[in-house]
C-alpha cells in the first residue's frame, strides 16, 4: 500500500494524468500498431508450433493403402462416361450416377431443392450401429464453374471400393451436388431436418475437387475455412496433410504458388498467415469450395483440390488421400475433441493457437475504448453531468439507429436491387458534411454521440473476437479511421472538412469492403468487383447463413452513422448554463 501511495503522489505531483489524457488520440494509434505488430511476429521462429496428431486413434498412414493401380482402369472407365455428361441436365447426371451406386449396394435418394437436385447414397456399415457417418461430397461443378470430371470419377470409384471392405464401423454417405455452395448447404440442412434416408450423425466430410480429364496433377491444395469463424478440428486438417505428404504430394494452403511450397521462411509464413486471416474473415463471401457447407452442424470438413496437369502424381494418388482419411476417421470411438478448434496455420505443418493471436484483437478493441475516452473526456462538455439531456439524446439516437439498421438489413434481404445500399451510404456520407449549416445537435451531444459510437463498436468487436477472430480483426482495422473524425465549428478550416469526408468514406463498412477488395491482391474476394461485393453479402446469408451481413449492419454501420451525423456546425461550446436551461 505504501508503494502504491508513493506512485500515486508522483503521478499527481507531475500532472501525468492530464498529460496522458491529452495524448489519447496518439495512444489509440499506438495500440493499433501494437495489434498489427503482434500478428507480424507470429511467423518468427519460436512463436509458432509444429502440428501434431492429438488423437492417437487416428493413426494416419499406419495401414497400407490399396486404392492404387488396380483401381486405375475403374477410375478411367467412369471418367470416360462422365466426360459426356457435362452438358447434361442435373437430373440426367444424377440418374446415371444413381444406377452406378445401386450396382454395389448403396441406398440412394434424390433431394430436390428450389434450384436443382442433389443425389446422395448411404452405405450402411457392416460393423456399426448406424448412428455415425462420414461424408464424401463431390460437386458436379466446382467453385470456378469447371466440370468436376476427375473428382466425380474418383468419388464413385471410392464408393465402389468402400462397399467391398467389411471394416467400416461408420456409415459412408456419398453426395453429388450441382455446386459446392447453395446446393450442398441446402442438402446438409435438409439432412438434419427433413430427409428420410439418413446414416446417423455426420462426424466428418471430405470434399473432392479435381476438374479436367488429365491423368496427372502437380500438387494438392487443402481448404479448411468454415463459415462464421468456424474451423474444423485441427486433427482432421493434420491427417489430410500428413497422408498427402506420405503419398509424396506437396500441399498448398491459401493459394501458395507451387514454386513456394517448399520454402519455409518468415515471409512465406507471414503471407500464409495473412491469407489465412483474410480467407476466414471473408469466408462465405469468397469462393466457396464445399467444406463451408457443413459449418454449424459440428461436422469437421475439408476440401481436397488437385492443381496442375503435368506433375508426377496420378489420379489414384488423389484417391488414396480420402481413402486413408476415411480409415483414420473410422477408428474414432467419439467425436473430434482433443485438438484445436481455434488456430491459424502458417504452413502445412506449423500453426499458432488462439492464445497466441487473440491478444492482438483485444488490443485493437481497446483502441476503440481509448477513442471513446478521448471523445468523452477531451472537450469542455466533460464537466457537464452525465445524467442529463446531453447523454439522453445520444442514447435515443443510438437506439433509433440500431433499430433502423436492423430494419434496413431485413429490407435489403428482400429488395431486388441490394446495390442501392451503397448509394444510400454515399448520400449519408456527403450529407453529413452538407448539413453542417443546420444545428442538429449541440456540441456536448455531438461529442457524446461519438462516444456512444466508439463504445458500441468496441463491445461488438470484443464479443466477436472469441467467435470469429479474423472478422473482428479486419473490421477493427477498416473501421478505425472513423475515430479520427473531428467536430466542425464555424471557424473550422476547409482541410479538416475534407479530411472528415475522406475518413467517413473509407470507414463506411460497405465502401471500405469494396476499396479493400480492389486494392488488395490477396483479399480473397477476387472476381467480386464493385457492387457485386454488396450483392454477395446478401446472397451469402440467404444461401449459406453467413452472419457477416448482420455483423456489418448491426455492429459497424450504426457506429458509423452516429459518427457521420455528429459532424455538425457548432457555434460555441456548452456551459453549465445550458444544463440548467435544459433541466
Amino acid at each position: 500500500m505504501g508503494l502504491l501511495e508513493r506512485v500515486q503522489r508522483v503521478i499527481v505531483s507531475r500532472g501525468l494524468i492530464p498529460k496522458i489524457m491529452a495524448q489519447l488520440p496518439k495512444i489509440s494509434i499506438i495500440f493499433v500498431a501494437i495489434s498489427i505488430l503482434m500478428i507480424a511476429i507470429l511467423p518468427m521462429d519460436g512463436q509458432y508450433r509444429n502440428t501434431y496428431i492429438s488423437e492417437n486413434a487416428l493413426m494416419p498412414s499406419q495401414a497400407y493403402s490399396y486404392f492404387r493401380e488396380t483401381e486405375w482402369n475403374i477410375v478411367r472407365g467412369y471418367r470416360n462416361e462422365l466426360v459426356h455428361m457435362e452438358n447434361s441436365t442435373s437430373r440426367e447426371r444424377n440418374q446415371i450416377m444413381e444406377s452406378w451406386l445401386n450396382e454395389f449396394g448403396v441406398k440412394t435418394q434424390i433431394y430436390e431443392n428450389r434450384d436443382n437436385e442433389v443425389l446422395y447414397g448411404v452405405f450402411h456399415a457392416p460393423r456399426g450401429d448406424g448412428t455415425e457417418a462420414i461424408v464424401l461430397a463431390v460437386p458436379w461443378f466446382n467453385v470456378d464453374g469447371e466440370f468436376n470430371t476427375n473428382g466425380a470419377a474418383v468419388g464413385v470409384a471410392l464408393a465402389r471400393y468402400f462397399s467391398r471392405w467389411p471394416v467400416w464401423s461408420k456409415n459412408i454417405i456419398v453426395v453429388f451436388s450441382e455446386n459446392p455452395d447453395s446446393a450442398l448447404r441446402s442438402w446438409v440442412e435438409a439432412y438434419y431436418t427433413s430427409l428420410d434416408l439418413t446414416g446417423g450423425s455426420i462426424e466428418a466430410a471430405i470434399v473432392l475437387d479435381s476438374p479436367g480429364e488429365n491423368d496427372y496433377f502437380d500438387y494438392l491444395e487443402v481448404y479448411y475455412d468454415g463459415l462464421n469463424g468456424e474451423l474444423p478440428n485441427l486433427d482432421l486438417v493434420n491427417i489430410g496433410i500428413y497422408i498427402a505428404e506420405h503419398e509424396g504430394m506437396r500441399v498448398s494452403l491459401h493459394g501458395t504458388p507451387f514454386d513456394q511450397i517448399k520454402e519455409n521462411n518468415y515471409w512465406t509464413r507471414l503471407k500464409i498467415l495473412v491469407a489465412s486471416i483474410q480467407s476466414s474473415a471473408f469466408s462465405g463471401l469468397t469462393k466457396t469450395h464445399g467444406n463451408e457447407a457443413f459449418s454449424g452442424w459440428r461436422i469437421q470438413s475439408i476440401t481436397l483440390k488437385t492443381k496442375g496437369n503435368s506433375g508426377p502424381l496420378d489420379i489414384t494418388c488423389f484417391g488414396r488421400v480420402p481413402e486413408a482419411m476415411f480409415r483414420s476417421i473410422n477408428n474414432l470411438l467419439e467425436k473430434f475433441h482433443q485438438s484445436f478448434f481455434f488456430y491459424l496455420l502458417l504452413a502445412p505443418r506449423q500453426f499458432v493457437s488462439i492464445s497466441s493471436y487473440l491478444p492482438s484483437a483485444v488490443i485493437l478493441s481497446v483502441a476503440f475504448v481509448i477513442a471513446f475516452m478521448d471523445s468523452y473526456i477531451n472537450n469542455p462538455s466533460f464537466a457537464l453531468p452525465f445524467f442529463s439531456n446531453y447523454t439522453l439524446i445520444p442514447a435515443i439516437v443510438w437506439t433509433v439507429t440500431l433499430v433502423a439498421c436492423f430494419i434496413l438489413a431485413q429490407l435489403f434481404l428482400i429488395l431486388p436491387i441490394p446495390s442501392l445500399l451503397l448509394l444510400i451510404n454515399i448520400v449519408i456520407s456527403i450529407s453529413s458534411i452538407i448539413i453542417q449549416n443546420k444545428k442538429l445537435f449541440k456540441p456536448a451531444v455531438s461529442n457524446r454521440l461519438r462516444s456512444f459510437a466508439f463504445l458500441h463498436l468496441s463491445l461488438i468487436l470484443t464479443s466477436l473476437l472469441m467467435v470469429n477472430f479474423p472478422l473482428s480483426f479486419m473490421i477493427g482495422l477498416m473501421a478505425f479511421p472513423m475515430t479520427k473524425v473531428r467536430s466542425i465549428t464555424a471557424n473550422t478550416a476547409p482541410q479538416i472538412k475534407l479530411e472528415n469526408i475522406i475518413l467517413l468514406m473509407i470507414s463506411n463498412p460497405f465502401i471500405a469492403l469494396i476499396i479493400y477488395n480492389n486494392v488488395s491482391s490477396n483479399s480473397g474476394l477476387q472476381g467480386l468487383q464493385g457492387l457485386r461485393v454488396i450483392n454477395r453479402l446478401i446472397s451469402a446469408w440467404k444461401d449459406m447463413r453467413c452472419w457477416t451481413w448482420f455483423v456489418l449492419c448491426l455492429g459497424w454501420l450504426p457506429s458509423w452513422i452516429m459518427v457521420a451525423i455528429s459532424v455538425i456546425e457548432n457555434e460555441r461550446e456548452p456551459t453549465s448554463h445550458d444544463v440548467k436551461k435544459n433541466e
